[in-house]
């Protein structure tokens, strides 16, 4: 499962109550049991691609903004700022790997239908 570290990663990018209308968080949206079925489930490359991501944004983005690493002991502004420093790194793979880690999330959290209803998605 997810040590500390890469739940602090995960939690950065969809945080509980950080918007209005959506006040749920990726763990509110049951990420724990999503990544175990995607542990079994994915395609080999995506599982490492996602655990990839996982590392350089526990230990490369705080680097970004000169701070020490890992991610989890840095205050949240600092946690943000490493991350958004991981998506506008020169380094295309840097890039990718924060667009694969979101892309895994929003798996998940769009999956939620309390989400998909707090957005007003349609139900089929």
């Amino acid at each position: 499962m997810l040590n500390n570290r890469q739940r602090a990663v995960l939690d950065t990018l969809l945080p509980s109550g950080g918007h209005p209308a959506l006040g749920l968080g990726l763990f509110d949206a049951g990420f724990d049991a999503f990544y175990e079925d995607f542990e079994g489930t994915a395609q080999p490359s995506m599982v490492w691609g996602f655990k990839a991501a996982l590392f350089a944004a526990s230990w490369l983005s705080p680097v970004l903004i000169l701070r020490l690493p890992p991610l989890s002991r840095l205050e949240r502004p600092d946690r943000e700022r490493a991350l958004e420093a991981l998506g506008k790194s020169r380094f295309y793979l840097l890039r990718q790997l924060l667009l694969l880690l979101k892309a895994v999330c929003a798996f998940c959290y769009g999956a939620d239908p309390r989400v998909r209803d707090a957005l007003g998605f349609p139900r089929s």
